[in-house]
């Protein structure tokens, strides 16, 4: 019993992976079942077996990120919410090394919304600072500053991450300080 679990286990870890290696290959085209399971190597039937098709795989994959991300937010977003760099510091270099949240950033993408993540940002870092509600500049340049940073984030991306994340981290901080008017 305990064997065909591992091997179950090892199999959707299989078809998951190859979920992520076809939709970061080409975000922009539909991911198919037939090339999940070439990638995969596995067949169709195995692949029926575990999910209706590559859409409910999609959403199994894309919950089973979110709960990573949130793990992931909750261990690096510093105790002191006040330094701005240092979050984002740290959200940057976990993408830069870590596949698995470069591949939700490309899933979120290909579904043209990054709601989640920033319902995880809100949770994690903009609610204990600011409070259940911003004033409405605040909100502004928050919304503004976030929907800048994922669109640099997937252009990095998909330019190799040739930068490194420093050089992104300090232009982000930058960028937010210009906003707010800051030196």
């Amino acid at each position: 019993m305990r064997k065909q679990s591992k091997r179950v286990a090892v199999t959707k870890e299989a078809i998951e992976s190859a979920y992520f290696e076809v939709l970061t290959s080409n975000p922009e085209k539909k991911v198919t079942v037939k090339e999940i399971c070439e990638k995969a190597q596995v067949n169709r039937t195995t692949f029926y077996k575990y999910y209706q098709d590559a859409d409910q795989l999609g959403e199994v994959v894309r919950a089973g990120m979110n709960e990573y991300l949130e793990k992931l937010m909750q261990e690096t977003i510093p105790e002191d919410r006040s330094d701005l760099y240092e979050l984002v510091s740290r959200l940057i270099t976990a993408i830069y090394r870590d596949k698995k949240v470069r591949s939700m950033f490309m899933l979120e993408r290909s579904m043209n919304k990054h709601e989640d993540f920033f319902e995880m940002l809100w949770k994690y870092y903009y609610a204990p600072k600011f409070g259940a509600t911003m004033n409405e500049e605040t909100w502004i340049r928050v919304t503004y500053c976030n929907s800048a940073v994922i669109g640099l984030v997937e252009a990095w991306i998909n330019d190799g991450m040739k930068i490194s994340p420093e050089k992104i981290a300090n232009s982000v901080i930058a960028f937010d300080k210009s906003i707010r008017g800051l030196k």
